[in-house]
């Protein structure tokens, strides 16, 4: 399959709102089929599970409003006033639950452009944590103690020339506003990019051209959190062409031509994880 295929495969990819992601973890997108069982794409937008969390969102504004407004005026006697919630609060709240909310096309869109165009191949289902190393996960809760991992959402692209895969992931981490922000603060790309331990697994996607892709053709990876560090992005990138991966001892040195900052797998797995962190800051933005 060419790139030009794959770009109009991808519009296949995701299932309509009765297969959503489920915040349990079901099955929704994981047994993706990319350019066969849809031939006709719902107009409805396609959200995780949790069908009204958009609105419970805006309910909670509300009624926040709400208790502003009345919580001022004299209460009847004996009777405790509401507690107020704050605009911060409510601000931390939709932000948290954009990865339900927020359309699973807008979280991965079908193409990506940063310097070079990606195309998005298939979408897996809401994973629990385990998916991730067991090293990668102690090192996010020394991190940030206090926090936790909740979901992993995960897509695979490819750029236009087909010259890379990447899966992205998105690790959804729970815990308050002051903890959360330790894994921004304390997390550190740079040096972990250089650990093989932490390394995520790729996800290849059947009916692709990375159906067949797997951990051992790993060249790099990289990762970004979100200036609130609800969401933690990162990114494994691998030549397309089959060839073997970066081993352990290189990676932890950095020194070989395919570890370069011109290399494609790089500029893939640094672009995207920017890229991809930055949406959420964004949205963060406009709550």
């Amino acid at each position: 399959m060419d790139a030009e295929e794959s770009a109009q495969s991808a519009s296949a990819d995701v299932p309509g709102p009765a297969a959503a992601w489920a915040g349990d973890g079901a099955a929704g997108l994981g047994s993706v089929q990319v350019g066969g069982g849809v031939t006709e794409r719902p107009r409805m937008a396609k959200r995780y599970r949790l069908g009204t969390a958009a609105t419970l969102v805006a309910g909670g504004a509300l009624a926040a409003a709400a208790v502003v407004a009345t919580g001022s005026g004299p209460s009847p006697s004996g009777a405790a006033k509401p507690a107020v919630v704050s605009s911060s609060q409510l601000q931390d709240q939709a932000m948290r639950a954009l990865w339900r909310t927020k359309p699973v096309e807008q979280l991965f869109p079908a193409t990506v452009a940063i310097g070079s165009q990606y195309v998005r191949l298939g979408v897996a289902g809401a994973a629990g944590c385990e998916v991730l190393p067991k090293d990668f996960v102690t090192d996010l809760a020394e991190a940030a103690p206090e926090t936790k991992c909740v979901k992993v959402l995960r897509a695979t692209y490819t750029d236009i020339t087909q010259t890379v895969f990447a899966t992205v992931g998105i690790v959804v981490i729970d815990g308050s506003a002051e903890d959360r922000e330790k894994v921004w603060r304390n997390w550190t790309p740079d040096r972990d990019s250089r650990r093989p331990e932490l390394m995520p697994d790729v996800f290849p996607v059947p009916g692709t051209a990375a159906a067949t892709w797997t951990d051992q053709q790993r060249t790099v990876w990289n990762s970004q959190s979100s200036l609130d560090g609800s969401y933690l992005v990162y990114v494994v990138s691998a030549f397309a062409d089959g060839r073997p991966g970066t081993m352990d001892g290189q990676l932890r040195v950095g020194t070989v031509k395919s570890l370069n900052a011109d290399s494609p797998p790089v500029q893939a797995a640094l672009g995207l994880s920017q890229s991809f962190a930055a949406q959420f800051d964004e949205a963060g933005k406009k709550q």
